[in-house]
């Protein structure tokens, strides 16, 4: 008979703790990515009443204990943000924060900056560092297409004479995640700059037409000042006209801009057939305040033409791009950190590493949303595409944070049916109190 008190005793235990983990998962209601758990039981070993043989069971258990807490890894709700650096996983993973301690792994992507001077006593070298809401740092893959160029004029130097950025070398548009075991630091450079890149080549289009009137194309030219120059190309019939076709002199001239200053100045010479497609053009290049721009009228009828009974046009195309700031960052779907500039251009200069583990269940659970590996998950790891290329498994939005998934409604349901078991298993101590009593009676 004593045997009801310990099933009864250990049925008050389990669900003790079973009260624990609801009340744990409602305290958290609205912790940000939260998963809340489940508390799983199973029975104590069971006694067998006799050895005979017989068709049916004939054991008797001892009680409950609770086997496991289970994580629910189910994904919350996502809440906008108004800061681009708050992040939230829609689907498998986990962010990395490194410390002191180690690297732990969370999905609360309420993040922040801290500021660091990548070169000691100057401000302008300063990097903001992504970090979590404790100071840890968030981890991932930073691009090596950018450094840092102490006398760079970032804009003003004539007006407060500053100097100092961080200049990209590569600009591009996407960012390779390396080793899991390679992460680092994600830092995000306060003054960052795109290069210029100077016209190295301008194209002419149009019809010049075959009427003996002054015609003028003109282009756009970077320098590697960051000056948008003009070279135009000024028409005027030749005095002395082939046999067939037609012959134009040329007068090419860079300056800049509002015509002030003149870097160049030449005379050439452009021929066309008698089906006025373009024969030869003997101005090749022009000094663009110190670069060379290369000409093109292009070959045939791809590019100027002189024809009559056609519409007189004129257009131009040039290389190059001018130099411009950072204006702001961005974090893409794919944890992309793209750079937006002043030139309307972009460049990725990193990534954010979303890891996964192949037993997520057997992580441990260390407080304030984070997550530690233990030899039950296993070693954290990256997924991989098609062609084995690291990629992120998950999206992840920018202005966004995950809410808990606990759910309050299934919480307080949880809540009445382990107050209904505790009830239950203290009768069957008491119940069983009394027969006891009983029995002692019997026997005086």
């Amino acid at each position: 008979m004593t045997q009801g008190y310990y099933a009864g005793i250990s049925g008050l235990q389990s669900n003790q703790y079973g009260l624990d983990v609801i009340a744990d998962n409602l305290a958290n209601t609205s912790t940000t990515a939260y998963k809340s758990s489940t508390a799983e039981f199973s029975d104590i070993f069971s006694k067998v009443v006799s050895a005979g043989n017989t068709p049916t069971s004939n054991d008797i258990g001892y009680g409950s204990k609770l086997q496991a807490t289970s994580f629910q890894f189910q994904q919350g709700t996502l809440m906008p943000s108004d800061r681009f650096n708050d992040l939230a996983l829609e689907g498998n993973g986990f962010f990395g924060a490194i410390s002191k301690d180690g690297v732990s792994y969370t999905r609360d992507g309420s993040f922040a900056f801290d500021t660091y001077q990548k070169v000691s006593g100057d401000v302008n070298s300063s990097t903001d560092r992504l970090v979590t809401a404790d100071g840890k740092y968030v981890t991932g893959t930073m691009l090596s297409n950018f450094t840092y160029n102490a006398s760079f004029d970032y804009g003003d130097q004539a007006s407060n004479g500053v100097v100092g950025a961080y200049v990209l070398s590569n600009p591009t548009s996407d960012a390779a995640l390396s080793s899991v075991g390679s992460q680092g630091n994600l830092e995000f450079p306060a003054r960052l700059a795109y290069p210029v890149e100077a016209t190295t080549q301008t194209s002419f289009f149009g019809n010049l037409g075959v009427t003996n009137e002054t015609r003028t194309i003109s282009a756009d030219a970077i320098s590697a000042k960051n000056d948008i120059n003009r070279i135009k190309l000024s028409f005027t019939q030749s005095a002395i006209q082939p046999a067939e076709g037609v012959s134009w002199d040329v007068v090419a001239t860079a300056t800049s801009n509002d015509g002030s200053i003149v870097y160049d100045t030449q005379n050439g010479q452009a021929i066309f057939g008698a089906s006025g497609a373009l024969s030869s053009f003997n101005i090749t290049s022009m000094n663009n305040d110190g670069t060379s721009v290369a000409i093109d009228l292009g070959t045939g009828y791809s590019g100027v033409i002189s024809i009559d009974g056609v519409g007189i046009s004129g257009s131009s195309r040039s290389d190059g791009v001018s130099g411009g700031t950072l204006t702001k960052y961005g974090i893409n779907a794919n944890g992309v950190i793209v750079a937006d500039f002043t030139n309307g251009r972009q460049s990725a200069i990193g990534r954010v590493a979303v890891y996964h583990f192949q037993n997520e269940q057997g992580l441990n659970r260390d407080g304030g949303t984070y997550y530690s590996q233990s030899s039950d998950s296993g070693k954290p790891l990256f997924w991989t595409d098609a062609t084995g290329a690291f990629i992120t498994g998950a999206t992840v939005r920018s202005g966004a944070l995950e809410a808990s998934n606990a759910r309050v409604d299934v919480g307080l349901t949880d809540m009445i049916i382990t107050q209904r078991a505790y009830q239950a298993n203290s009768k069957t101590i008491t119940t069983v109190d009394e027969m006891i009593q009983k029995a002692l009676q019997m026997h005086r």
